[in-house]
């Protein structure tokens, strides 16, 4: 199995409804699903705003150009 497959599995098991499953059965708590939530909500504005690694190397590479104009 490839990583993105496992990475998907893993976000198939913590979906909005799993996690309702999960705190109905109380194997977690409220508290513990809406941490999850949160942070479900950060990654994807995070991915529709273009925030992370890419985002990184892009202002890395710009930094670098300045440089060598200098």
């Amino acid at each position: 199995m490839s990583e993105r497959e496992e990475e998907q599995d893993i976000e198939e098991v913590y979906d909005d409804d799993a996690r309702e499953d999960l705190v109905e059965n109380d194997e977690i708590s409220p508290e513990e699903e809406a941490f999850m939530a949160g942070y479900e909500d950060q990654k994807e504005r995070k991915q529709r705003e273009g925030i992370g690694d890419e985002a990184y190397e892009k202002a890395f590479d710009s930094g670098n150009e300045k440089k060598k104009k200098k």
